[in-house]
């Protein structure tokens, strides 16, 4: 993947591609999707729009997290202290938490790092960061693009009504294309990055 004038986020990008493939396995459809998403893409630069990023009730969290990825060694917390470094041009939204509840609105947000609309514009992949509260859950929902996610703190993942499973601090999960899938945190925010190859469907 080209990395771009943003030496902070060139770094985030790279460790994220490596990081996520080498704690995938070796499941073909992974593999497949590791490719669409970060093969021979070339970023644009980072677009400001010379507002003030904004910020999110849920984004209360965000210190917390870092804080408790600063334990982790390795490349995974060189990805986070690139993040950390990120983070404070990014906007933050909960657009569509609104819509659902106001208690998801209060408790959950996401920001586009790439895609339409994001930090890094793009039209083909779509790489992004949610927070959510402790004790909260973010329901069932789908989408059309796949979905790999890197787990960036404790919390529980589920597909269709399959039980739910907590992948670690450093999981990867896949979500194939339509499949219906859900996450919860428990006593810590949950925290994590996820990363869709586009077909004109944005992540919800």
């Amino acid at each position: 993947m080209t990395a771009n004038k943003h030496p902070p986020l060139g770094t985030f990008m790279d460790l994220l591609g490596t990081e996520i493939r080498s704690r995938m396995g070796n499941d073909p459809a992974r593999a497949a999707a590791h490719r669409r998403i970060f093969g021979n893409t070339a970023l644009a630069a980072p677009q400001g729009s010379g507002e003030q990023p904004q910020r999110q009730p849920a984004c209360r969290h965000l210190a917390e997290c870092f804080a408790e990825l600063d334990k982790v060694g390795g490349n995974l917390g060189r990805l986070a202290a690139a993040l950390r470094e990120i983070e404070p041009h990014l906007s933050w939204n909960n657009q569509s938490e609104r819509r659902k509840s106001a208690v998801l609105a209060e408790n959950y947000a996401d920001s586009f790092i790439v895609g339409p609309g994001g930090f890094v514009p793009s039209s083909t992949i779509e790489i992004g960061v949610s927070v959510m509260a402790p004790h909260t859950t973010y329901p069932d929902h789908r989408h059309p693009p796949e979905e790999l996610y890197l787990v960036l703190s404790q919390g529980e993942w589920r597909q269709n009504a399959e039980a739910w499973h907590e992948p670690g601090v450093g999981g990867v999960v896949y979500n194939p294309p339509d499949i219906v899938h859900a996450m919860r945190a428990d006593a810590k925010p949950l925290f994590a990055i996820w990363c869709l190859p586009l077909d004109n469907t944005s992540h919800s």
